[in-house]
């Protein structure tokens, strides 16, 4: 299996190698120029062979590629039978390889031939030109310039020296090299010398600018060395350099210039010295401290410095310390702490200085320290102290220290700290009303070093309302005072704790449980270390919350905090979160669990809830009392009972007194009726069930019928009460009642749902028997008009007898008409 895929990849790279050999044989390219200046237009042409495999006996096309591109069609053209070209207007700059390509008819195309044709570029103009002498017992005058940006193709550089009086030089400078080390010959070292280059290649040439030049004021020579050091009783140091083993020949004058500053920082900057001289010359340097070590370093030039010498140790000689202290003296009852540090004008004048602090009356020593602060106790009759600094070679004048024993002056107003950088800050405040302060003390001291970091001080003028300390630790606490000092005592001191920066604090204070129960949590926590704030503390945020999510955030700048409405026997998380003005810090999730109610918790919510619903109860009650009638009609409405009253007097206002009102979106309230309408109908339409119900509450209760004294009988409703009346029921009349077969009355009922009587069913009335008389009765379904010879009074006698439950609705003419 192996070998037929062998024998299958053979085949494929011979066939490909076989289509390569026929269409390289097939054509040839040819262009003017394989190198073009950018920008300028390339011409290829591809001529085609006549025994060419690819094209005999085939129609095919030629196009062209050009970085594995087709090129546009109208680039192309035929110049003879079997020559194609191309005309490229530009080409990229890089450069571009061309190709030939021949397809056929089927759309197959083979590379025929290619070339590759580079862009170049003229030269650009050689920069930053410049030469310098290597002074040695062989000179070397070397010059180096910058070529600019590779033009692409082969560039020759020459160097051109010109020295006056004398012809031009010419060095031709070797391939990939920008420099050249003209000879000693070419120059002189104090005469003026002209140099340029050239740039060369196939496209053109570029000329730098001329240099012209002294090659000995180009030279930079080599560092100087300090051979020797003295010192003298004046405090002056004498200095003896010479130059490098090299250059020690040179007879010329140089620059030289001495450089010294303090081992023990005593000076704020560096002291230079400038000289001139020539070679083995000695420097001397005056006006130096006494007893002080000191580093220098010297360099020298002719036109241009030399680098600086390694430096040499210098010591003065020493003498007695002079010079004034400043000092700061704090004093609480007879106890004294007295501060002390060199003012701009003392000089210490040699080292392990000791100090001494004294009094005159009486003598005595009150404290012999080398450090820079010393307590002791103070008798009330001392006035003065006296400060003394101490060396080997002797004591300084005595600095007068006086004892104000006045306190509680009026201090300043309105001071202020402001940031400036991670080690400094700037204070501001206001003077004191009173004009008789002299000075102002301002001191601090860091909060967190270990051992307790010393007092620190400064004196200001009484004109002073602003001062900068520098020196301090980012994110480390200082405690900055501010004193006003009178003419004769010391004001109050105002204090504020401040950090030159801030950021968030290192720790977090843990939660501490000083009580819990099952509806709050009495929380406290300690304040952090003082050394891990980082920053003034802001405030704190308690968060708290259960497995419902039920959070509660609770900000505060106190160290303890109560949560309430909490729900009992519940499992609730809390951490606790601290401020900086530089960010915050999350303290560690702590877990608690609230507590079940317990007596007190259950008393404490029942007399209240029993307090509340006796004050309801009492409201209420009041509040019926007040308003019995209301009351009384909302729960026991008035309904008027037909059998104990008489029709005449339901009127529509009697029957709603006391009644509710209702509003539309509820159904209506039934409405007492006032009175009943008496009909007499004809005997046909009697009996139409149609025209009852539409006529039944359709007749005008104002109409008089004149055919019928019954219904004039039973009043009139001329009064405005009584047009506010509404019907109650109709009765019908059909005829003399005699004339009825029917043992029993029909009734037409009404549409009203008034309830009339206190039944079972107020909807519907209970059954009506009428007991018959001893003659018969037909049964009728109505009433009907008695005859017209019946006297009014037996008409009614006979009516009433027959239905002793209309008898009861019978109207009377009463004192109220």
């Amino acid at each position: 299996m192996a070998s037929v895929w062998l024998v299958l990849v053979l085949w494929i790279y011979i066939n490909v190698l076989i289509k390569v050999i026929q269409a390289s044989s097939c054509a040839k390219i040819h262009t003017p120029a394989s190198v073009v200046l950018a920008g300028s237009p390339v011409s290829v042409s591809c001529s085609i062979e006549d025994d060419c495999l690819l094209t005999k006996g085939k129609d095919f096309h030629v196009m062209w590629r050009i970085n594995n591109n087709f090129a546009p069609s109208n680039l192309s053209y035929q110049e003879s039978n079997r020559t194609y070209g191309i005309l490229v207007p530009s080409l990229p700059h890089t450069g571009a390889d061309i190709t030939c390509v021949l397809c056929v008819r089927d759309h197959t195309c083979q590379i025929a031939d290619g070339v590759a044709v580079k862009v170049g570029y003229i030269p650009p103009i050689p920069t930053n030109l410049s030469c310098a002498l290597t002074v040695t017992k062989t000179y070397r005058l070397l010059c180096q310039w910058d070529p600019g940006q590779d033009p692409g193709l082969p560039t020759n550089y020459t160097l051109h020296a010109l020295r006056a009086k004398s012809r031009k030089k010419q060095f031709e400078i070797p391939p990939g090299e920008h420099f050249c080390l003209i000879p000693r010959d070419s120059y002189h070292l104090f005469l003026e010398l002209e140099v340029y280059v050239t740039a060369v290649n196939v496209f053109g040439n570029a000329t730098s600018a001329p240099l012209k030049l002294i090659p000995m004021k180009t030279a930079k020579l080599k560092p100087p060395k300090i051979t020797k050091v003295e010192a003298y009783p004046s405090g002056s140091l004498q200095f003896s350099w010479s130059l490098a083993e090299s250059q020690k020949w040179l007879q010329v004058t140089f620059g030289v210039e001495l450089r010294l500053k303090t081992l023990n920082n005593q000076l704020d900057k560096e002291l230079v010295f400038n000289f001139r001289g020539r070679q083995e010359n000695r420097i001397n340097v005056s006006g130096l401290l006494h007893g002080t070590n000191y580093s220098a370093t010297i360099r020298v030039k002719y036109s241009l410095w030399s680098e600086w010498s390694d430096p040499k140790t210098a010591t003065t000689l020493m003498r007695a310390p002079a010079g004034h202290l400043d000092t700061w003296l704090k004093l609480n009852d007879q106890a004294a702490q007295l501060y002390w540090k060199p003012s701009q004008k003392f000089r210490a004048n040699g080292w392990n200085l000791t100090y001494t602090v004294e009094s005159k009356e009486p003598k005595k020593t009150l404290c012999v320290t080398q450090e820079s602060h010393c307590f002791f106790s103070l008798t009330k009759w001392i006035k003065k102290v006296y400060l003394i600094a101490t060396n080997a070679k002797g004591s300084s004048n005595p600095n007068e220290v006086p004892v104000y024993r006045k306190k509680g002056l009026d201090p300043v107003s309105n001071f202020n700290v402001h940031p400036q950088s991670e080690t400094s800050v700037l204070l501001t405040w206001e003077s004191p009303v009173s004009s008789r302060v002299r000075e102002y003390v301002l001191e601090w001291r860091s909060l967190c070093e270990m051992p307790a970091a010393p007092l620190s001080f400064i004196l200001l003028d009484k004109n002073s309302s602003s001062t900068i300390v520098t020196g301090l630790k980012a994110f480390m606490p200082y405690e900055i005072s501010v004193y006003p000092k009178y003419v004769n005592g010391v004001g109050r001191p105002l204090t504020l704790m401040a950090y030159s920066r801030q950021k968030a604090p290192s720790a977090a204070p843990k939660l501490e449980t000083v009580e819990i129960r099952y509806s709050q949590v009495n929380l406290r926590w300690d304040k952090i270390p003082l050394n891990e704030t980082n920053g003034i503390i802001q405030g704190y945020t308690i968060y708290f919350w259960n497995d419902t999510d039920d959070i509660q955030v609770i900000n505060t700048n106190k160290t303890s905090a109560v949560v309430k409405d909490l729900q009992p026997f519940t499992i609730y998380s809390a951490f606790v979160e601290v401020h900086t003005m530089g960010g915050s810090f999350n303290g560690s999730v702590q877990y608690l669990t609230t507590g079940s109610i317990d007596g007190i918790g259950m008393v404490l919510f029942v007399i209240p809830a029993c307090i509340g619903l006796s004050l309801l109860i009492i409201i209420v009650v009041f509040t019926c009392l007040g308003k019995h009638e209301r009351v009384k009609m909302f729960l026991w409405p008035i309904i008027p009972d037909p059998a104990n009253s008489s029709i005449k007097k339901w009127t529509t206002i009697d029957s709603l007194q006391g009644m509710p009102p209702f509003k539309e979106d509820k159904d209506p309230m039934l409405v007492y009726l006032s009175h009943f309408s008496l009909l007499d109908l004809p005997e046909k339409e009697l009996f139409k069930s149609d025209y009852i119900k539409e006529s039944q509450w359709s007749h005008d209760i104002y109409s008089r019928d004149e055919s019928h004294n019954s219904f004039q009988a039973c009043g009139s409703y001329n009064s405005e009460h009584d047009r506010d009346s509404v019907p109650y029921a109709t009765v019908v009349f059909g005829g003399p009642y005699q004339s009825h077969s029917a043992p029993l009355p029909a009734y037409v009922r009404s549409d009203s749902t008034q309830p009339l009587l206190g039944g079972d069913e107020p909807g519907s009335p209970p059954p009506y028997e009428n007991v018959p008389l001893v003659r018969g009765v037909t049964k009728v379904k109505h009433f009907t008009a008695f005859p017209r010879n019946s006297t009014e009074s037996e008409e009614n006698e006979e009516l009433w007898e027959e239905f002793p439950m209309l008898r009861l609705l019978e109207t009377r003419h009463t004192d109220h008409n």
